[in-house]
């Protein structure tokens, strides 16, 4: 039953649904959450703005946070572009947006993060290749180009399997390869155990890999040039400068999650956000008595009774 006085535009999101409340005064406002037991198809169109709209309603808690979800609608139509630059680098298969920019939601300190996904045995070869262009010719900026999570397209399984990584899962936004964006979703069913209403985005106008000639040229020319020893090379240089680097900041189970340096995945999350989140979501699990959900690594339990209503 709905309380006298309460409106506001609603949002929904991973099988959500919130009702922003405006009042008078902005620190009365609040959030009336209602869990339906089907989530919001996703956009059906390619629109920057539907894109942000469909997940803003993480975000509206306050005027400051509105702006932000405008600046992330902006950012997306960089994103687009940036994407479809990466696209045509060599053994590129598909470009994802990830981060902020996927939770509809940036600010003047985040980045556009890519989550890349390359041709097999070629990660290593495609993440240098992009890294140097960032340094090269955008001199080392992270603010469009951050792309710090790859994987290759015969390993699409996310194996840190937590709330964090579901959540990254998600809200992922394709932007090229959708294809790939749609057996990525179906290959980690195990993101339904944290949001079982969830449903994967419309790929209608996503564009599709397409191979140009050079394209082509480049990874036929690279395969014939002893690209397995190429590829082994790059990923030992990467691994020994982040060693350098951060090696001795981090506990070594830390340092292999937050810098992943496998031949078929690679993280460069330097601030490593997951730790964070996840000890802060141990700390609320604690505070409500969820010790067996933190202790197994579960999903909170459902209420269907009230997921029905």
């Amino acid at each position: 039953m709905k309380r006298p006085g309460l409106s506001g535009p609603k949002h929904e999101f991973i099988g959500r649904t919130e009702t922003i409340v405006s009042t008078k005064n902005p620190r009365e406002r609040f959030r009336r959450k209602q869990y339906s037991p089907h989530a919001k198809q996703g956009a059906s169109d390619f629109s920057p703005v539907r894109y942000s709209k469909e997940l803003r309603g993480v975000n509206l808690q306050a005027d400051a946070d509105i702006g932000s979800t405008g600046e992330a609608e902006k950012c997306l139509l960089v994103a687009q572009k940036k994407a479809k630059l990466i696209s045509k680098f060599p053994f590129v298969r598909g470009v994802l947006a990830s981060g902020s920019l996927s939770k509809g939601y940036m600010d003047e300190k985040s980045d556009i993060d890519f989550f890349i996904i390359t041709a097999p045995r070629r990660l290593w070869i495609a993440r240098t290749l992009l890294v140097l262009y960032k340094r090269l010719f955008l001199g080392g900026s992270h603010k469009h180009f951050c792309v710090n999570y790859f994987v290759d397209e015969d390993h699409l399984e996310i194996e840190e399997k937590n709330l964090f990584t579901a959540t990254e899962l998600a809200t992922v936004i394709p932007l090229y390869g959708s294809e790939l964006y749609s057996k990525l979703i179906e290959t980690n069913d195990w993101l339904k155990g944290f949001f079982p209403n969830h449903v994967a985005r419309s790929t209608e106008n996503v564009p599709k890999p397409t191979e140009t000639t050079f394209k082509k040229f480049l990874e036929t020319l690279i395969n014939a040039c002893l690209a397995n020893k190429i590829e082994s090379y790059f990923k030992s240089l990467t691994m020994k400068r982040w060693k350098k680097l951060y090696e001795t900041q981090y506990s070594k189970s830390d340092f292999d999650i937050a810098f992943k340096s496998k031949a078929y995945a690679s993280k460069n999350h330097p601030q490593h956000f997951q730790r964070k989140v996840m000890e802060i979501y141990a700390e609320k699990l604690k505070l409500f008595n969820f010790s067996s959900v933190l202790k197994n690594n579960r999903p909170l339990p459902v209420n269907n009774d009230r997921a029905e209503r």
